[in-house]
Order: structure tokens, then sequence, then C-alpha cells
């Protein structure tokens, strides 16, 4: 197995082992400010981060996206972010699984990703955390040094073929135009 240098460690490369799939990573929806809450795990989304994540999975659901599974970081703001998008998929039955390792301070790459070796053929994973996590775990499935920062609210998809990732596009929270690779 080979290693991979990612963010100053070394951790073993755990694309090989991934079926075909889709996966959505999506960072979480316009929060409170941090003078609001008693915590930044406590910060939830704003009455416009709430409109805006509603159009985001809207957009997402006409894009023919049957979401098999959400992993949330257990934040408060990414929790709701999730409980919103599985509301706009009308065909979503699978579970909303909270994941430690996709919150902001907790969990290596290799951690927040290992539910991906979980997946079913041509599921589509759905993952919500937060900046820089996000940038990263998207640089790291796509076999990239870097990865463009993701807006507040924005989506990525990512086709996982041959063990390996691809960028397929990004959605503009603001626009809700797709940007593609």
């Amino acid at each position: 197995m080979r290693d991979r240098h990612t963010i100053g460690r070394t951790i073993p490369d755990q694309r090989a082992k991934l079926r075909p799939m889709r996966v959505l990573l999506v960072r979480h929806g316009a929060a409170v400010d941090m003078r609001s809450a008693p915590t930044d795990q406590l910060r939830w989304l704003t009455d416009e981060g709430r409109k805006s994540i509603t159009a985001v999975g809207k957009a997402l659901a006409r894009l023919d996206l049957p979401y098999s599974c959400i992993y949330t970081s257990p934040l408060i703001r990414a929790v709701q972010t999730a409980e919103i998008l599985a509301a706009t998929q009308a065909e979503f039955t699978g579970p909303i699984e909270v994941y430690r390792p996709l919150s902001s301070d907790e969990g290596a790459t290799a951690q927040a990703l290992e539910p991906l070796e979980h997946a079913a053929d041509d599921d589509v994973i759905v993952m919500v955390t937060h900046m820089p996590k996000v940038k990263v775990l998207a640089a790291h499935l796509c076999q990239m040094q870097r990865f463009t920062s993701f807006k507040t609210g924005s989506a990525s998809l990512i086709r996982i073929e041959g063990g390996k990732g691809s960028f397929q596009w990004m959605l503009d929270p603001q626009t809700l135009e797709i940007r593609r690779g």
C-alpha cells in the first residue's frame, strides 16, 4: 500500500479500496456570528442560511442525485444543513449519520473519508462539513495538491471510478449555477 503525504503527515492511501460512487461534498449554510452562540459548536443556521440551503437542496434534487446516505459533522449548523438537504429530496429514505471526523477540529482526512469504504456501487454519498476540511477532502479524493475554496452552502460532486476521484462540478449557492471542471 502506498503512502500519501497530506497536511504534514503521512497516511495510508485508501482510495484504491473505493467502489464506483458519487460523493457530494457540502459546506454548511451561513450560521450566526460567533458572538451569538455560547460556543462555535452551537452556532445555528441564520434564516438566510436556511433559505440558501433549501434553494441548494432543490437545485440538487433537479440533478438526479438520489442520496444513499448523508454523513454530517456534529456541529449544529452542519446537522441543520444535512436535515434541510434530506427534506428537499423527496425520495431520500437513507439515514442521516452524525460523524465526528467531519467536524472542523476532529479527525484526519482518512478518518473523515472512512464511510466511503462501506458504500455500495453507484451510491451517492453526501458529506456535510466545514472549511477547510471540505476543501482538503475534495483535493484528497481528486488527487490534487489544492482544491478551490468552498463558499458557505456550496456543493461539489466528485465521481469515484477505479478507486480514483474526478471533479464533476461545483454548485454556487448564490446563483445556483454549476461550474464544471
